[in-house]
């Protein structure tokens, strides 16, 4: 034995070098358990319906529209000098941002930084601002900054001498990457549900609070109910509407005779109030897609408008405002719960176009 430690002598160097690096997560293994203090940083924002209520979509990266469209709506002074020297002015109203704040264009950064300034204020004042997570940021914290469809965000990282990677893992000094791994997922507010990208699976809210927590737990922001192609995050309103889908396979198709498109047209507008039911809401509004839709009863959506459908059931608010996307008006949806009932979109210049009486 002593001959052969001996032997193995001129090794030990590298044999405690070995020793101190960690072991190598082999295929299938589960990624490191997520970390966050969920009581204060909830999956689901739960509030009361406040009288005035805003909704903005997908701002990928265009912090000059945003401003002008949230100063347009009075909900921010004018023309901030710089992102953390906005002023909130929306009173007590509270506004719902449903994720895609980054990508697309390249200014993602000051994006963020006016709406980590901007929350505290608008608490402050009576009111809420509340930032749910996108597919793209889901996506880059999923992937330590090295997804494709967080290239420009990464770009712009780097470009300001902020690693990528650091913030993905949320440890940079400036704190973005902790905020965004702290973003809730939805928010209820009332009876209004909103999210990304709309498909709740069906599910309570209680019971999709309960499965983003143990998901994003046990496998991070790669878990399936953020991340699958039918998720709360990623679910597409094309060839057909989410709702209109019977599992993986799509409940409507053109070649069908009409009546019998009116009937899952029927069937997936009754599963759509289900799992809007499901969650104790009323209405659903969420962004991702700012395409054109054409829905099977002969309605279309066209590209870059704020759209309703099923006399206000779901609301569609991706207007691809931003000038990486460049398919539509920005647009704010307004919800009324005063003595003025209604749901209309709200342009920078003020002017409005009512969705809903």
């Amino acid at each position: 034995m002593a001959s052969v430690l001996n032997r193995l002598g001129r090794f030990q160097p590298f044999l405690l070098i070995l020793l101190v690096l960690p072991a190598a997560r082999s295929p299938g293994q589960t990624a490191p358990q997520e970390t966050r203090e969920w009581k204060r940083f909830p999956a689901i924002v739960q509030i009361e319906t406040p009288a005035e209520l805003y909704a903005l979509g997908d701002v990928h990266g265009d912090y000059d529209r945003m401003v002008e469209l949230l100063a347009g709506t009075h909900l921010i002074a004018p023309n901030p000098a710089t992102p953390e020297a906005v002023r909130w002015t929306g009173g007590n109203g509270v506004l719902v941002c449903t994720g895609d704040m980054i990508d697309k264009y390249n200014q993602g950064l000051r994006v963020i930084a006016l709406l980590r300034a901007l929350e505290p204020l608008a608490t402050q004042a009576g009111g809420r601002l509340i930032i749910t997570m996108g597919n793209h940021e889901a996506e880059f914290l999923a992937d330590s900054g090295g997804d494709k469809k967080g290239a420009e965000f990464e770009t712009e990282l780097e470009a300001a001498g902020i690693s990528p990677g650091e913030v993905a893992a949320g440890k940079d000094s400036g704190g973005i990457g902790a905020w965004l791994r702290n973003l809730p997922v939805a928010a209820k507010v009332g009876d209004w549900f909103f999210c990304h990208a709309g498909n709740t699976g069906g599910l309570s809210t209680a019971q999709l609070e309960s499965q983003i927590e143990t998901q994003v737990k046990e496998h991070g922001f790669d878990c399936p109910i953020l991340s699958d192609s039918n998720s709360l995050l990623e679910a597409r309103m094309h060839p057909r509407p989410w709702w209109d889908w019977n599992g993986r396979a799509p409940a409507i198709v053109d070649q069908q005779p009409s009546e019998t498109k009116k009937a899952a047209d029927d069937q997936g507008g009754a599963r759509l109030r289900s799992h809007i039911e499901a969650l104790g809401a009323h209405h659903l509004v969420f962004g991702h897609q700012p395409g054109k839709i054409k829905f099977s009863d002969g309605s279309v959506r066209e590209a870059g408008a704020m759209y309703e459908k099923f006399d206000g059931l779901v609301f569609l608010i991706d207007t691809g405002m931003s000038r990486g996307v460049a398919s539509g008006r920005g647009a704010l949806l307004r919800i009324s719960n005063g003595s003025a009932h209604g749901a209309a979109a709200v342009y920078a210049d003020g002017t409005t176009a009512t969705l809903v009486p």
